[in-house]
């Protein structure tokens, strides 16, 4: 029976990263957003270990700690604190209160992973342990899983629906060729009723992308709460996962700030496949301003570029899994068919240019196992 792990937080990316990285692993996982609510359910659902935010409003993660253990019902459960708070105050404090381990964020998954681990086996009494050789035959299935399980908690972060914009069509779509995948784009409402417009493409496939497309998709929420041009996000990102990361792990990203009211479009391209704009005219260009790949190199710097946009612009971005897809005599589809689309595509709305990149594409190669992840975003200046 996999163990059950209660992770509270009030900050629902962090949330939604921790549930991805500990789920890929096995574990059932239990979700509250404060003290109240994480005490309610410790005592309900009785979890194996308890992972701890410390600043939450109203009851802290020190409070929340307190309670736990006065508590007959709760006073052994296991918790780690999870914090952005690096003072050696707070980490006594917190080992004092009864804590078994404390990890600062931003925190690396992998690490809070053998954290989780070596505090489930340090809980368990000594007679329960179970040699791991014996159960080598189940961890096939075991791994299909946790393949399973990370690959419906990844589909719930992708956007349920779509930006409502006046002036602005904006749809995405996303096909993975694995249980798990390294695509990802996202629609962020910021302020002043502007949208925050992502695609990305990470490297590699199965859980280790999954999770490093949730680390860079929480990066990427944090840093555009910032309102800095998309140059500067990215950067932020860069920064972060450059750090947190091995260097061969990296990403491919367009990040882009859209001004419905003015219809302004700023972009930053780290090291992706170039965007295709093609004007109400009939004439292309490809949006290639931004920077490197995104999280190999620290010093890495990126620069944006704003477009205007007018009545029947269309936008189409778009992963190598589209550029790249083959038919059976080994052709890739490329670049200049997807633009060949965007160009024709003068009466399509977004959501209607998207299914026609679609539409080609398995015309293209009708084997429905695709080789690598399709994600495509349209955006449309509408009337």
């Amino acid at each position: 029976m996999p163990a059950k792990i209660l992770v509270v937080d009030d900050e629902p990316d962090i949330l939604d990263l921790v549930e991805l990285s500990i789920a890929s692993e096995g574990f059932d996982v239990i979700k509250a957003t404060t003290g109240e609510e994480a005490l309610q359910q410790a005592e309900r659902d009785c979890p194996h270990l308890i992972l701890l935010d410390i600043s939450m409003p109203g009851m802290d993660g020190f409070e929340t700690l307190e309670a736990l253990r006065e508590n007959p019902q709760t006073k052994e459960i296991p918790v780690i604190l999870l914090t952005a708070r690096a003072q050696i105050s707070d980490k006594l404090r917190g080992i004092s209160s009864g804590a078994e381990d404390y990890i600062t964020k931003p925190f690396n998954p992998s690490e809070l992973i053998e954290r989780v681990k070596s505090s489930l086996q340090d809980s368990e009494p000594s007679g329960a342990r179970v040699d791991t050789l014996k159960n080598w035959s189940g961890e096939i299935s075991q791994l299909a899983q946790h393949l399973e399980a990370a690959s419906e908690i990844q589909q719930a972060l992708l956007p349920k629906e779509a930006p409502s914009a006046p002036g602005l069509d904006i749809a995405g779509d996303h096909q993975s060729s694995l249980n798990v995948s390294g695509d990802f784009y996202d629609f962020l409402a910021l302020e002043n009723g502007q949208w925050g417009i992502a695609i990305a493409d990470i490297k590699g496939k199965g859980i280790p992308a999954a999770l490093l497309m949730v680390m860079a998709r929480t990066a990427l929420r944090i840093a555009a709460r910032e309102l800095k041009p998309p140059h500067e996000t990215l950067k932020t990102v860069n920064d972060f996962l450059a750090d947190e990361t091995e260097a061969d792990l990296f990403a491919t990203m367009v990040y882009a700030v859209v001004n419905p009211r003015t219809r302004s479009f700023a972009y930053s391209n780290g090291g992706h496949n170039y965007p295709v704009l093609a004007r109400a005219n009939g004439k292309l260009r490809y949006l290639k301003q931004g920077g490197p790949l995104v999280g190999s190199f620290p010093e890495a710097q990126f620069e944006t570029e704003t477009i205007q946009l007018e009545t029947g612009d269309r936008i189409l971005l778009y992963t190598d899994g589209a550029a790249d897809m083959l038919n059976e005599q080994g052709e890739p589809f490329g670049e200049e068919r997807l633009a060949d689309i965007v160009q024709t595509a003068s009466s399509m709305d977004a959501q209607e240019l998207c299914s026609a990149v679609r539409e080609r594409l398995k015309q293209y190669n009708p084997d429905p196992n695709l080789e690598d992840d399709m994600t495509i975003v349209a955006v449309h200046a509408s009337p």
